[in-house]
């Protein structure tokens, strides 16, 4: 699952690359600094993994992880051409979901396009990637309407959904396939549309009152629940500092949970839920698409687990951190046997029963 870092150029996104991933990719204040993509693999943070470790007497902790992904900045006439205009398009098209990073702070050497205004710069990208997105509607269109000339009733049905499609994209809505009926939603997911991505808007922040308001203008319009803080170059200035004193600096100045927030939104985001492995080798969580069975989490471990599948052993990993032990959990009846259409829930500690 691959989360795409996206935005103008010098707005702060390979600092934000780089204090998440704990990399090393260039930074500078000039524009298209970022060509082809960073790309880095961060562990979402979780605070049961560790008493797992205990009950299982594992060697080693493995967390869930996604990959985020440093694409180049975008800017106003992408869609035809400008920057670095289609292979900028298709870095987001790769992405699963998108961070959209905007500039909420005050640089007087920063190389920017004009005056601070994070909903208008947000409206910019926006803008090119439904551009892009009715470029992409109209060369579907173009075949659709031959194969309804030939009498392909499902061609013509989905071509009115293009109209309708094309219609909401030119007054700049987003293509939300909730509100479309199934066969439509398919079809949209089919074309990959760039506005159709879910979305979260990081305000790029710094320390002052003025930031704060930019914040502020920009949870309005996109939506708090949307938008998150960082205090990016702070991070990254701090990502040496020990780890204690780093935790009490900035505690102080209350900006604290910026990097393991935006983690933990993009991987619910991603429709991810964790369950967990436990054994003396290791103790590990993994991460499975909402609503998948039993039998799809053994493939996650081991194609060999899900060819043999018979069944699993399963218990809440918080009843097992209550328990103690799977010992504990067998005598009270806690650890449950469950078939291969179990549907798997949140923290749940799966044990696979399987024979090759």
């Amino acid at each position: 699952m691959q989360v795409g870092i996206i935005g103008l150029p010098n707005v702060g996104k390979s600092t934000i690359f780089n204090v998440i991933t704990k990399a090393n990719a260039v930074v500078a204040n000039y524009p298209f600094c970022t060509i082809e993509p960073n790309t880095g693999v961060i562990s979402v943070a979780d605070n049961m993994l560790e008493g797992l470790s205990k009950i299982g007497e594992s060697a080693k902790l493995t967390f869930a992880s996604i990959q985020f992904m440093d694409i180049a900045g975008l800017v106003q006439g992408a869609s035809r051409g400008e920057g670095l205009g289609n292979k900028f398009l298709s870095h987001i098209r790769e992405a699963d979901i998108v961070v959209h990073v905007v500039r909420c702070f005050t640089d007087n050497n920063i190389a920017s396009q004009g005056p601070v205004d994070p909903v208008a710069d947000a409206q910019t990208v926006n803008a090119e990637l439904l551009l892009a997105d009715l470029e992409t509607l109209q060369r579907a269109r173009e075949k659709l309407k031959s194969a309804a000339r030939t009498g392909d009733k499902q061609a013509a049905k989905y071509l009115d959904y293009s109209q309708e499609l094309a219609d909401r994209l030119n007054q700049e809505e987003k293509a939300d396939t909730a509100s479309w009926p199934q066969d439509a939603a398919d079809w949209l997911s089919q074309l990959n549309l760039l506005s159709l991505k879910p979305v979260i808007y990081v305000a790029n922040m710094d320390e002052t009152d003025q930031s704060r308001q930019y914040f502020e203008k920009l949870a309005v319009w996109a939506g708090l629940e949307n938008t998150v803080k960082f205090y990016a170059q702070l991070e990254w200035e701090l990502a040496d500092v020990d780890a204690e004193e780093r935790q009490q600096y900035v505690q102080e100045l209350g900006i604290e949970g910026g990097p393991e927030l935006l983690v933990n939104r993009c991987y619910r985001l991603l429709d991810l839920i964790t369950f967990y492995t436990i054994n003396k080798n290791e103790a590990r969580a993994w991460p499975l698409k909402k609503q998948s069975k039993a039998i799809q989490a053994a493939g996650k471990i081991h194609t060999d687990m899900q060819k043999g599948f018979i069944r699993a052993e399963v218990i809440s990993a918080e009843e097992l951190l209550k328990l103690g032990s799977f010992t504990k959990a067998r005598e009270t009846g806690k650890l449950r046997l469950e078939g291969r259409d179990y549907i798997v829930k949140d923290r749940d500690v799966i044990q696979v029963r399987f024979a090759v």
